[in-house]
């Protein structure tokens, strides 16, 4: 079986069985290269196989995290005082407002706790009068977003009696005149807007 037969030389012959004995070889290593991928997943990676970055050791991974809106700084906000009528007569309750906008181009976040804010009244000369802190000393924990050019207001309604810081001093009815009414959010202020009490 192993001796060639045939009208051409044996050479030929041996070189053919050679040639179909190399390429039947190749077909099983081939098929075997093919069932051990498969099997231990070492193949080249596919296109939806995640692929992993290495990182230098130590460094943390970074998270994507939504923290909300950010602390609205002072320069982003306007504080202004209002007064209900541009007139009041003696004895009558005044309204009056602490109005706090972002000026801003985002939403941002401000304490508002009811001891930052203020509203004072003084003379047109600037001696003080009456401020909504001299006799309120309770916090309170207020801490709103405040959307671009969305104004947050808090109303105060004045009894119209003199006050001093600490509430130290007797209360007395204002006398009729000139007032002003000036707006404050920690270290900004507002500028004053006038009103009248009248007989």
């Amino acid at each position: 079986m192993l001796d060639p037969n045939g009208p051409l030389p044996p050479a030929v012959y041996w070189r053919r069985r050679a040639v179909a004995i190399s390429v039947s070889a190749l077909v099983v290593a081939l098929l075997g290269w093919g069932v051990v991928a498969l099997i231990t997943g070492t193949g080249e990676p596919s296109a939806t196989t995640p692929q992993h970055v290495a990182r230098p050791p130590g460094q943390p991974v970074a998270v994507a995290a939504d923290h909300g809106p950010e602390a609205c700084p002072d320069q982003m906000l306007r504080v202004a005082s209002e007064v209900g009528q541009p007139a009041y007569r003696t004895g009558e309750r005044i309204g009056l407002a602490v109005v706090v906008t972002n000026t801003g181009p985002r939403p941002c976040v401000r304490d508002l706790n009811r001891m930052l804010r203020e509203i004072e009244v003084t003379t047109p000369a600037g001696r003080h009068v009456w401020s909504s802190n001299d006799c309120y000393a309770e916090s309170t924990n207020e801490r709103p977003v405040l959307e671009p050019g969305e104004p947050v207001r808090n109303d105060v309604l004045w009894q119209g009696l003199t006050s001093a810081p600490g509430c130290t001093a007797r209360q007395e009815r204002v006398p009729p005149g000139d007032y002003l009414a000036v707006a404050r959010l920690t270290s900004i202020a507002s500028a004053p807007t006038p009103f009248r009490v009248v007989p």
